[in-house]
């Protein structure tokens, strides 16, 4: 099984104590509920100086949307996916949400790309606990390979029509380094910034815009 990577959904062992896992002891009742009900953590970015042997994960707990972390032992984890693909998340979006997710999936399979979704929703469709609002967004993870026209994909998400949901996150390139989306298509199209800020599993840095479009 490949490791888990950033932003991966990640289910803990149910006999393990999640509640000594995390940092702040307040947390430890939240965490060893959430993981008894079966429900994935989201695989965070790891530090420099990481252990081997333990990986740095989170979830959300509703309804203040506090924000838990926890040090979980590798060997407490027992599975491991990618997020979930956009189309397996219209179900659990809010009805006025669901007509722009299905036009949002024909924009990125016309450009080739993959949409994945991370955040809100995805801890709602995995819990089945609401955890959007009014102000919510839509927090997408958008792989890139070889095929995808990357400018031309860009270009179609700035000229989205702005209604519901409001699109967020993420581009992801095939070498594992990522930036967020709107960052990367206003550098493209005013030409002012050269690089980006961008994001692995492990490190931030920042990265010459023309990076990403010679990696796609």
């Amino acid at each position: 099984m490949n490791a888990p990577r950033r932003h991966d959904l990640v289910w803990l062992n149910p006999d393990a104590d999640a509640g000594s896992f995390v940092a702040a002891t307040d947390n430890a009742w939240f965490a060893r509920n959430w993981v008894k009900q079966g429900r994935p953590l989201v695989m965070a970015r790891q530090s420099a100086d990481q252990s081997d042997d333990t990986v740095a994960l989170g979830f959300t707990q509703p309804p203040m949307r506090t924000r838990i972390l926890l040090q979980v032992p590798r060997s407490a984890i027992i599975r491991h996916t990618r997020p979930l693909l956009l189309t397996d998340t219209i179900a659990y979006a809010p009805q006025r949400w669901r007509e722009g997710m299905h036009q949002l999936q024909k924009v990125f399979e016309q450009h080739h790309a993959v949409a994945r979704v991370y955040g809100s929703l995805s801890f709602q469709a995995a819990s089945c606990v609401n955890f959007l609002d009014a102000a919510s967004d839509l927090d997408l993870l958008i792989e890139c390979n070889p095929h995808t026209q990357l400018g031309a994909l860009l270009a179609a998400l700035e000229a989205y029509p702005l209604q519901t949901p409001r699109i967020d996150g993420e581009v992801l390139m095939p070498d594992g380094w990522a930036t967020a989306w709107r960052e990367l298509a206003s550098a493209v199209r005013t030409g002012g910034h050269l690089r980006v800020l961008a994001k692995s599993d492990c490190e931030a840095r920042l990265i010459p815009v023309d990076h990403f479009f010679a990696c796609a």
